[in-house]
């Protein structure tokens, strides 16, 4: 038994059944023993997990494509600002700044970056990393010091990191699933919901049958509500694995999508071994553009990212008239990994809201996407 499960063992005992969401926030962020809050969090091939940053700073540079877009769509300000929240070691974000330099320099003569860090870990990761740009750069350790801001608020895998609380359907309505003592490890226990935001969210769910389980995030919530209040104009663009509410639901996915990873390889129980393990749930994309909706915002686009890439790839490679050098090369060889619908393409959605547009504004990602609205089963009005 490690230490954080100890702790979690010894708290349990004193108080009760935890929720999962509870037990999550433990296990990914406690400063000293936590997956992502001491650090153990490893990305790429001797990692646990790959993101689509691993596929090398295409990435980062189809992004500046779009976001200088954005930029011109806002009437090329003298300044705005880019957010990053979720940001690891740095690399997206110095990868985003390169491009732009490269690609778009008034664009990013005009652009400041903020970064939300809670983690010192990391902070420290990403100031040496964006070395080069630390003029430009602000770092700030939470949602509450972030002024006010227009711009782009950008995230990737985010989301699927919220702690998430587990729920199971029951003859008559949704119970929560907690986790509780079971000898030197953990198991589940079901209880009565007791929280009203989550009984409320429960309330939204689709109809399942008896003992399917789903997993909800009020972290969600929160989120697009402190951004509602930070945000004066601008966009929300987040990338990450989820579905519709509806997909969710589909009889397939009836023990939900909560996972436990280590060495790129599924593990059987997510209570085993708190604090050395990846934890995840697939995102309610619907959930989130409902919860946007009714607070004011806009739903500009959902999607894969292989339409997405799809449409925003015009902008950055040229026209094949003569041989691809050997960088060219390199660089087609990531976007099959980022694009194809068998590898990162169809894995992945990006997810769009926004605030005091100035009218319609035709994004060049979402060139293929279809009508989010419709796509997420929320009303457009």
């Amino acid at each position: 038994m490690n230490p954080l499960e100890s702790r979690l063992h010894s708290l349990i005992s004193k108080n009760g059944p935890l929720t999962f969401a509870e037990f999550m926030s433990a296990a990914l962020y406690d400063p000293e023993h936590g997956y992502y809050g001491s650090a153990k969090a490893g990305i790429g091939r001797e990692g646990d997990f790959y993101t689509s940053v691993s596929a090398g700073p295409l990435f980062g540079r189809m992004l500046a494509r779009q976001f200088a877009q954005m930029w011109e769509h806002l009437g090329r300000p003298t300044q705005w600002t880019l957010v990053e929240q979720g940001a690891h070691n740095g690399n997206l974000a110095a990868d985003v700044l390169e491009a732009l330099q490269t690609q778009a320099p008034a664009c990013f003569d005009a652009t400041q970056l903020f970064i939300v860090e809670p983690l010192a870990c990391y902070r420290s990761m990403q100031q040496e990393k964006l070395a080069p740009y630390r003029r430009q750069t602000s770092w700030f350790s939470d949602s509450l010091s972030l002024p006010s801001f227009t711009g782009i608020h950008y995230s990737n895998e985010l989301l699927d990191a919220f702690p998430v609380h587990r729920l199971q359907r029951g003859a008559d309505e949704w119970q929560e699933l907690r986790v509780t003592n079971a000898g030197e490890t953990f198991g589940w226990v079901a209880a009565p919901i007791e929280d009203p935001a989550l009984s409320l969210a429960a309330k939204k769910l689709p109809g399942v049958q008896e003992g399917f389980c789903m997993e909800v995030s009020l972290g969600h919530f929160s989120w697009v509500e402190w951004l509602w209040d930070k945000m004066d104009q601008g966009w929300v663009l987040a990338f990450d694995y989820g579905m519709t509410a509806d997909e969710l639901a589909a009889p397939h996915r009836k023990d939900g999508t909560l996972s436990a990873y280590r060495n790129h390889q599924r593990q059987p129980d997510p209570l085993d071994a708190a604090g050395e393990l990846d934890l995840t749930a697939h995102v309610n994309f619907t959930a989130i553009a409902r919860d946007a909706l009714e607070l004011g915002w806009t739903l500009e686009g959902y999607t894969d990212q292989h339409r997405f890439f799809t449409g925003l790839a015009p902008l950055h490679f040229r026209e094949l008239l003569e041989p691809m050098t050997p960088a060219e090369q390199k660089e087609r060889l990531a976007f099959r990994t980022l694009a194809h619908p068998q590898m990162m393409g169809a894995q992945f959605k990006v997810f769009c809201l926004g605030r005091n547009l100035p009218g319609p504004l035709p994004m060049a990602g979402y060139t293929f996407g279809r009508d989010p609205h419709f796509t997420l089963g929320v009303p457009k009005d």
